[in-house]
């Protein structure tokens, strides 16, 4: 069985790598026929896609030429492109401060080109670096960063509500990352709120799921359990296999860890698990649904049955060379040899299993690990090394406490400063609130005394001027000068009333706007509530963005009606698929659709994803050489 997996892994391998040579090759060639700087940094940005995730060298190879290239012609705009690829290139094998320079020169470039959302964009993906490399507080503050700019260049449309759900949904992460489960929770129910209002099915079924995983951490497992089961049943709609099989092994894991024990619901949620993740051929999910199934299995005493599935899991583990995993089975096999009586391959399982959660530095796992040994160890009488693992375990367990205590007091600490503030700052409102109403009243009253005086001498005027006219004209001659007057007046009148309340609706506007500018600048903390309270008035003030339907008409004329032929393909694609795949038609790589359309590249290769689906195409079918054919 294992030769037989091997052997299909290496089957595929060589079959992929045959079809990306050959495409590569192709490029290479095109590269050299190309007259045109343009032409040459589009094989360039394609030859980048292909080897960005499996021949990282080349990929830097490619981007550093591009960037000469746009340079050498003077290109700001493919510059600042090619240096985008040239940090994800270095990101990809972990070169993050080198990857963090190159997201550098590329926002400079795109600040002189006023590209505001490709700016916060690339901060965002600084912030992803640190948060990869372990830096949380340096993460943090770029993606305070990037939500900063996302203010100074007040965004209103569309686009830039999805990139704030992008900001809130990574700040959850990261926060989660650090055990600072308050924070990460307020990030991810506010992304959930705006990605419901603006119908994002995925993104909300994200955030459901960030929401339960925050809840578990904090002990709230029922609730837990709720949003997991909300956020799959939107992945099953949205046939999002991965997801659904990702939450259904963690739905599986939080109803094994109730007590008592639900075995149905968990037994039911595992298998579902082990079957999707058998489906669409991911190895790693599969392990970790069958690692879960074992350790439920064994905590029900069931021997055989765990012994067989660790088995299966321990093949599979072997090929992907997934250290946590084989240290969950290790430790597993060692408790059901401990359980059998079988203390000498109880001890060695387990102290395998202490060593790979040691050199991965996985404390929890090391806790259990350490326990496990200690009662090995006491089993067969060696009571000096079991009190040494004994010891050990209680040393690390006291450790571990410690260090969530802490956290918890800090993210407690930190909500009452919060409470704190938020109460002085409604009381702060409502005192201007107050200030704000008497300076209407009395602009009111300004206003219609003035208004009167106006009136008057109009009235006054016009009577002096029809009194002349009836001196030097005849009655017949005055009638129709005084009904072209009356016109006029009307007119004039129209456009002074329209005028006036433009200007008041401004003032308002202006003045609402300085006022919140104010409050932020003297309470820095106020930042994130009156941020949403600036970006409503904004949308209130400008009208709606229509560069969509322009952009549409425009690609249907110069395409032959593109979205037509795309519809009498699949009848139920959505205007938002329409526009990934007139990007397609367009060539722009999966960054760049990404950037346009203020996601993660993750969220764009699922779209693509679901998009080739409806459109019927097969596996060997390339979506976009069928989109270039319409």
């Amino acid at each position: 069985m294992r030769l037989l997996i091997v052997s299909l892994c290496l089957i595929i391998s060589l079959s992929n790598y045959a079809q990306e040579s050959k495409r590569i090759t192709e490029l290479q060639q095109k590269l050299e026929k190309a007259t045109t700087a343009k032409a040459k940094l589009k094989a360039l940005e394609k030859l980048w896609q292909i080897t960005a995730y499996d021949n990282t060298e080349s990929a830097i190879k490619y981007a550093n030429q591009a960037i000469k290239l746009a340079q050498e012609n003077n290109l700001k705009l493919q510059t600042a492109r090619a240096y985008e690829r040239l940090g994800i290139a270095y990101s990809n094998i972990s070169e993050y401060s080198k990857s963090n320079d190159a997201y550098l020169s590329a926002i400079k470039l795109h600040q002189e080109l006023n590209k505001p959302r490709f700016v916060s964009s690339l901060i965002m993906n600084q912030a992803i670096n640190f948060k990869d490399n372990a830096q949380y507080d340096s993460a943090i503050h770029y993606m305070n960063k990037s939500e900063s700019y996302m203010n100074r260049e007040n965004y209103c449309c569309k686009d830039d509500t999805l990139l704030e759900i992008n900001l809130h949904s990574i700040k959850a992460t990261i926060y989660m990352e650090q055990g600072k489960y308050l924070s990460s929770l307020d990030n991810a129910i506010i992304a959930a709120d705006i990605s419901k209002q603006l119908n994002d099915s995925i993104q909300y079924a994200d955030n459901l799921v960030l929401i339960g995983n925050n809840n578990q951490a904090l002990g709230n497992n029922d609730i837990a359990i709720q949003y997991l089961k909300e956020g799959m049943k939107i992945y099953k709609i949205t046939e999002d296999t991965y997801y659904e099989c990702n939450t259904a092994k963690d739905i599986g894991a939080l109803y094994s860890g109730k007590f008592p024990i639900e075995r149905d619901s968990a037994e039911f949620y595992l298998k579902r698990a082990i079957d999707l993740s058998k489906a669409i051929k991911v190895p790693l999910l599969q392990v970790q649904s069958l690692n879960e199934y074992g350790e439920l299995l064994l905590k029900e005493k069931d021997l055989i049955k765990a012994k067989q599935i660790f088995s299966e899991s321990e093949l599979i583990t072997d090929v992907i060379r997934d250290e946590f995993s084989l240290g969950r089975i290790k430790l597993g096999m060692g408790r059901i040899f401990f359980l059998e009586q079988n203390f000498e391959d109880a001890e060695s399982r387990t102290k395998a299993a202490l060593d790979i959660f040691n050199r991965i530095k996985v404390l929890p796992q090391t806790i259990v690990s350490q326990k496990q040994l200690s009662d090995i160890y006491k089993a067969i009488g060696n009571y000096r090394k079991s009190l040494e693992a004994h010891e050990s375990y209680k040393q690390l367990s006291d450790s571990l406490y410690n260090k969530e205590k802490s956290l918890k007091f800090d993210e407690l600490q930190a909500s009452f400063d919060a409470e704190k503030k938020a109460a002085e700052i409604r009381f702060q409102n409502e005192k201007i609130k107050s200030l704000n109403s008497k300076a209407e009243n009395d602009k009111l009253t300004k206003t219609l005394y003035i208004i009167g005086i106006v009136s008057l001498l109009t009235v006054l005027g016009l009577l002096y001027f029809g009194f002349k006219q009836r001196i030097k004209k005849n009655r017949i001659a005055r009638e129709k000068q005084e009904e072209i007057y009356k016109k006029e007046i009307e007119f004039k009148k129209k456009e002074l009333a329209t005028q006036t309340l433009h200007l008041v609706q401004k003032s308002t506007f202006i003045q609402e706007l300085k006022e919140n500018l104010e409050k932020i600048k003297k309470s820095p903390e106020l930042f994130k509530v009156e941020f949403r309270r600036i970006v409503m008035l904004l949308r209130k003030q400008n009208a709606e963005d229509k560069d969509w339907e322009v952009f549409k008409s425009y690609f249907s004329e110069v395409h032959n009606n593109f979205d037509k032929k795309i519809k009498s393909i699949a009848d139920d694609i959505t205007e938002k698929e329409i526009r990934l795949a007139s990007f397609l038609r367009m060539n722009l790589s999966t960054k760049e659709i990404a950037s346009m359309l203020n996601v993660l590249p993750d969220s764009v290769l699922k779209s693509k994803y679901r998009l080739k689906k409806k459109l019927q195409l097969d596996k060997d079918t390339d979506l976009n050489e069928f989109l270039n054919t319409l």
